[in-house]
């Protein structure tokens, strides 16, 4: 037993209590002056996009919405990932000429947010996750391989980008575990609202149209434009819905609950005109995943019980909508086609096996480039693993492997809770769209794995807690298990 000063950390040792009462990233602001900022700048929103959009004015509309935004995410770091989060669904679709994204954009802003508020807030990095520290371990062995591996010319710019997605993932952990609870909800909140939106956005501007019309088979491969491909599009998408299953939980509020309740209902239907194959089976599983664990199954039967008639409907929904011929003939038959399938998968494995016998020659793999030249292939491998093996070498995959085990570890220490399922279904699900495409490089893989690596403090602390925790240096929390475990 520990007494009420201390804690029980992430590595199962005693820690004093005063270790987490430190400054919270956010400069602090009066009671009720961060909700009277929010209405002002959702005003201020509302005014640049009715420059946008009704008086075609979209340079000004940009700097009304950019610049009081860009002070809120100074003042309020929890506001620039919110922000951040609103953005990430649209992927690299809203960009200038390709040059300069929307996403990019604020994610420099979020990376100017941290730098400033790290010397006003001074609250410190933690980095007491191990899989964060394989993380990082990760991101070294893969910019040496860039290093050693890729043309001299292009190589500062493939290191900058590997640091910027380390920096990224350090930015958002910092974020989510210096803060409350609330940032959290808050955080996801935005991202399905964001998503949302954006497929509203893609109907109302004509964008998912033009979207179809462009692809042969008729499926949407971005929303606001056409930079990003399908499966990237639908592991948002996915993630989205994941996103409004534990909030709908989680969240008592009735209006949100009907937010979340929109997404269940909508993000399905996106899913299928997408008509990732890939997603909607790993999708499919995480779903189911909960009921492996028969411990927890027999804890709550009624939960297991309701999570079987719900994925029986769904899946039941989702057979009437593809046979109904709403999705095209083309789409239909990719999703239905057996044949087509084992064909891809066929196809994709012969990439899997020139990584393997590349990572016996090439010890820090062959690079970007150079992967062509030395296995004769005409694809990169479609699968994480592989890629990491194959590109990056064998060192950084090793890597990889210990960050995801640590990564599973630290779940399972989680006391049962919807935030400990949630983590498990966001780990489950990335795992098993890798199995079938390349996601490591890509930005929210790595948002979504620092919201894992976070998890551990939502699932102790109540949004009630957590405020009597941070402001009131006088009060012992009392709320954390002495024990942990499944």
């Amino acid at each position: 037993m520990y007494s009420e000063n201390e804690y029980i950390g992430e590595i199962g040792e005693a820690a004093p209590l005063y270790e987490q009462q430190e400054h919270t990233s956010d400069i602090p602001l009066p009671p009720g002056m961060p909700f009277m900022l929010l209405v002002a700048w959702a005003a201020i929103c509302l005014v640049g996009f009715a420059a946008i959009f009704i008086m075609k004015q979209p340079v000004i509309g940009v700097f009304i919405i950019g610049i009081p935004t860009f002070i809120g995410m100074i003042i309020r770091p929890t506001f620039a990932l919110c922000v951040f989060m609103l953005i990430l669904p649209t992927g690299a679709g809203v960009a200038v000429e390709g040059a300069f994204t929307l996403n990019k954009g604020v994610g420099l802003a979020l990376a100017a947010s941290f730098m400033m508020n790290l010397l006003i807030s001074r609250a410190r990095l933690k980095m007491s996750s191990k899989a964060l520290l394989f993380a990082v371990a990760y991101f070294v062995l893969v910019m040496f391989s860039l290093f050693i591996n890729s043309y001299r010319s292009i190589v500062l710019l493939r290191l900058v980008t590997k640091a910027q997605y380390l920096g990224f993932s350090l930015i958002v952990y910092w974020i989510l575990t210096s803060n409350t609870s609330k940032t959290l909800l808050w955080c996801l909140r935005s991202y399905v609202i964001g998503s949302l939106g954006t497929i509203a956005l893609t109907f109302i501007t004509g964008a998912a149209i033009r979207t179809i019309e462009a692809e042969s088979d008729g499926r949407y491969t971005a929303t606001l434009g056409n930079v990003i491909n399908a499966n990237h599009l639908s592991a948002l998408v996915a993630l989205a819905l994941l996103a409004s299953i534990y909030l709908i939980i989680k969240d008592k509020k009735l209006f949100w609950r009907l937010i979340y309740l929109i997404g269940i209902l909508v993000l399905p239907i996106m899913l299928l005109k997408i008509g990732s194959r890939g997603t909607l089976v790993a999708l499919t599983f995480t779903m189911i995943s909960p009921l492996l664990f028969i411990r927890q199954v027999w804890q709550k039967p009624s939960r297991a019980i309701l999570l079987v008639v719900f994925i029986a409907i769904v899946s039941l929904l989702a057979i009437f909508y593809i046979k109904s011929g709403r999705l095209g003939g083309k789409l239909e038959q990719r999703l239905t086609d057996v044949n087509y399938a084992k064909e891809s998968v066929g196809g994709r494995m012969r990439f899997n096996r020139a990584a393997m016998r590349v990572a016996t020659r090439q010890f820090a793999g062959t690079g970007l480039i150079g992967w062509f030249e030395k296995t004769s292939v005409s694809h990169y491998p479609h699968n994480d693993f592989f890629f990491i093996l194959g590109i990056y070498g064998l060192p950084a995959a090793s890597m990889w492997l210990m960050m995801m085990i640590f990564t599973m570890l630290l779940i399972r220490r989680v006391p049962l809770s919807p935030e400990k399922l949630y983590a498990r279904s966001i780990l489950f699900f990335l795992l098993m769209i890798g199995l079938k495409g390349m996601y490591i490089d890509m930005k929210f893989y790595w948002l979504f794995l620092a919201v894992i690596w976070s998890i551990e403090r939502y699932s102790f602390l109540s949004p009630e807690q957590s405020e009597q925790f941070e402001y009131d240096d006088d009060v012992f929390y009392e709320g954390l298990p002495q024990e942990s475990g499944l």
